[in-house]
Order: structure tokens, then sequence, then C-alpha cells
């Protein structure tokens, strides 16, 4: 290799346009150069710096075998990069979505943290607060690993969970997480994720109904933001108001929702969410939750015409069968189809995402 020789990371991401916004506003990267095709202008390639060290972005592209992490279950790689105020740095990122994987701690002569950004790569921030020769940092190296060794042994036979937090705690200061589990004497298998499939589109389209089918093909465990709204709060619905005490309720419906489905995704089974998301704000807020997760998503949007919509609101609310779960008035439901912003090309070719017409349903 010649002098113009170079190694340069390059990071595949849903949604890369608002993954250069991360690096640039989380990282104070520098774009260097941005390349977009299309119509919608998605990026191709484009080639950012930070801390003087080059790295590029580019948008998934399957049919090419360039995978996102959360497409993955997660990624294999780690950046490393070494800052001048780790703490200022992690908060920066979390600020900006980021989620801490391993806190913020100091050895082997370094302050370092692990964390996972928006689209699901891992970063190692690491802050120099003592020099150390290789061999001084090679015995405290060995000494830490004695000490860890020497714990989980005696925490293993009284509890196994001691274990685990030894362990985690190892790779949380090595970044080394095959060295810990050989160290604590268990398996590297990472456990399969169950894959999320979120049922999108305006009210009335159908949306329960496709997604009581597609829990069942994939015998994965459905949550309905309607149900649950009905369930906690139908009793309580006042008689004006109504749209901001529903938006307050449906907010925290979200939240324990999504709590939940991140536990059922984790345990390899998959989840089928219908959690009202009109609009492609709170579409995109969620995608990156999803993303930092690490789970795979697939997206449904059912949609219909808005007179089909309409109909089979006032036959549900006259009939009450069995996807029934509260009265639509009609005001609600025009301010509701208002609401509806269908997927954009973008948002299409950033996801898996599948388009189904009921309107002959």
């Amino acid at each position: 290799m010649n002098a113009d020789s170079e190694l340069v990371p390059l990071l595949v991401v849903q949604g890369a346009l608002r993954a250069i916004d991360f690096y640039v506003q989380a990282l104070g990267a520098d774009v260097l150069a941005c390349y977009q095709h299309g119509v919608e202008r998605h990026v191709s390639h484009a080639d950012l710096v930070v801390a003087g060290s080059m790295f590029s972005v580019t948008e998934e592209l399957r049919v090419w075998n360039s995978d996102a992490p959360p497409s993955l279950g997660g990624s294999p790689v780690v950046m490393q990069l070494r800052v001048d105020d780790a703490a200022a740095v992690v908060e920066a990122m979390c600020n900006d979505g980021a989620a801490v994987v391993y806190p913020l701690q100091e050895a082997l002569g370094e302050r370092m943290a692990r964390v996972r950004d928006p689209f699901g790569h891992l970063w190692i921030l690491k802050q120099r607060v003592e020099e150390l020769p290789v061999a001084e940092v090679q015995r405290r190296r060995d000494e830490l690993f004695a000490r860890f060794a020497g714990e989980a042994k005696r925490t293993a036979a009284a509890s196994p969970a001691a274990l685990l937090e030894t362990t985690v705690s190892l790779e949380a200061l090595q970044g080394q997480p095959q060295a810990s589990r050989e160290v604590a004497g268990l398996s590297a298998e990472k456990p399969r994720l169950g894959p999320v499939y979120l049922v999108v589109g305006p009210v009335g389209a159908g949306k329960t109904t496709y997604a009581l089918g597609l829990a069942r093909a994939h015998q994965a465990v459905r949550l309905d933001l309607d149900q649950w709204m009905a369930t906690l709060f139908r009793q309580d619905r006042p008689e004006s108001d109504v749209l901001q005490w529903y938006r307050e309720r449906a907010a925290r419906s979200r939240e324990q929702i999504w709590h939940i489905a991140r536990s059922i995704a984790e345990v390899g089974s998959g989840v089928v969410l219908e959690l009202g998301l009109l609009q492609r704000r709170q579409r995109e807020q969620f995608y990156a939750r999803v993303a930092r997760s690490g789970f795979d998503l697939k997206i449904y949007a059912v949609e219909a015409a808005r007179e089909v919509r309409r109909q089979r609101v006032r036959e549900r609310n006259r009939t009450r069968g069995a996807t029934f779960s509260m009265v639509v008035p009609s005001e609600i439901f025009e301010l509701a189809s208002d609401s509806w912003e269908p997927l954009e090309p973008s948002e299409c070719e950033a996801y898996s995402v599948r388009i189904v017409r009921t309107d002959d349903s």
C-alpha cells in the first residue's frame, strides 16, 4: 500500500440523512461530501470527519448486502472515539437519541462508556486520564481479569444473577465481551431478538383485522392502543375537550405498551403493534426507538378510501362487533382522517414497508 492508502469505516443505516444530522449534532462531525440519488434524493454515500478521522455513511440496501444493524439484530463492530470529555459526548449523544449500553467508568488510565446510537451502531467513547506505558497497561489488565475471575468464582454458586452482573461489568470496562465470557465461563451466543411488526393507517382502514391475522401468521403477541384506551379510560371519558384528554392518555399508554413489547421481543418472540402513529414525526421517533433496541422492524400500512372508511366506522359504531373498542364520533373520525400522513416514498425505501389496500374488503 502507498501513502494514499487509508482504512475508512462505512456505516450502513436506515435513514442516512437523519444519521448524518445525528453525527453532526452529537459528535461535532463535519460533512466532507454527500452524494444523493433518485427523485427522493436518498443518500448513496456521505463522507464525514470527526476528531480528525474520516468515516462514511450509506443508506441500507439489502439487495447489495448492505444491512443496517436493525436488520441484523445488532452490530458486531464497535467504533472507538477518543475525546477530551467523555461525559459531555455521552450526554450529547443521549440527548439526540442514543442509549448508554455501559455507563461511564475509569480503568486502565482511561474514562470509557459504550453507547448505541439511534441507528444501532455501537461507540466506545474514551478519554485519557493517565499516560501509561504498554507494560503497565498489561499489568493492570492482568490484575483486572484476575479480580473479576475471583469474584465470578465466589458468586457463581450462590447467585447466577450476580455472576452475570460481574461479567457485564468486565465487558463494560474492557470493551472485550469475548474475553469476559471466557473468564466467567458463560456462553458467547447472543440471544435471538424477536421481530417487531408495526401496523399503521387511518381510522377505519382495517388495521385491527389485519393485525389479528398478522399475529396468527407469525405466532406473535398483539398489543393494541385502542384496547388499552378502552379498558383503562373509557369510563372516564369527558363530554368535552376529548382530544386533549385522549392525547395525554394515549402517550402514557404507548410508553407502557413499548416497555412490554420490548420485553417480549428481547426473549425472541414477535410482537404486533397498533399504536396510532398517524404522523410521520411520530413514526420516525418510534423507528429510532426500535433501532436503539436492535429489533428487526417490519411496517404494514393499511389504507382505504376515506368514504369507505367513514361507512365502516359508522357500521362498527352501530353493530359493535369483534373489532369494536370504543365509539368514534363523526367529528373525531374526520379529525383523525385529516391528521393521517400516508407513508412517503422515502419512508418506504428506508424501511421494510408493505402497503395494504382494503377498499374492497
